[in-house]
């Protein structure tokens, strides 16, 4: 099994610097829904692209993992459409099918309080090793 130790940067909620994201996931899906401060922006009063693909990653990989394996992500790409928001509330999501025995695949969108899609990512995910 892949060792965890809850320092995660994304979903880690031992580490102080982290964004501490909350997911919900089952059935190849994935979601989010976070608020992501000041700390984390690039230009002022936007979010940093980098903080926006490793939230698409995140979702990608829990949406993996939850069709019973342990992943490691092997490819993302990242098409950015909106700037994110300091302060706003943005949902991220993620869908995943798996098209061989050791690879998976999935699909993932963040999307702002008017449902406007701010970015999306493609994966390409590495089985590891069964959990169930």
């Amino acid at each position: 099994m892949i060792k965890t130790d809850d320092y995660c940067f994304v979903c880690g909620k031992q580490n102080p610097k982290g964004l501490k994201a909350v997911f919900i996931h089952g059935n190849g899906r994935s979601q989010a829904v976070i608020v992501l401060d000041k700390e984390y922006q690039g230009y002022s009063g936007i979010v940093h692209g980098g903080i926006i693909s490793a939230l698409l990653d995140e979702a990608c990989v829990y949406a993996a993992n939850s069709l019973g394996y342990n992943t490691v992500t092997a490819e993302l790409k990242t098409r950015f459409k909106k700037p994110a928001y300091p302060g706003e509330t943005i949902t991220v999501e993620a869908q995943a099918t798996q098209l061989k025995s050791k690879l998976i695949e999935a699909k993932a969108w963040i999307k702002n309080s008017e449902n406007s899609i701010i970015a999306e990512a493609e994966s390409k995910l590495i089985i590891k090793e069964k959990t169930r």
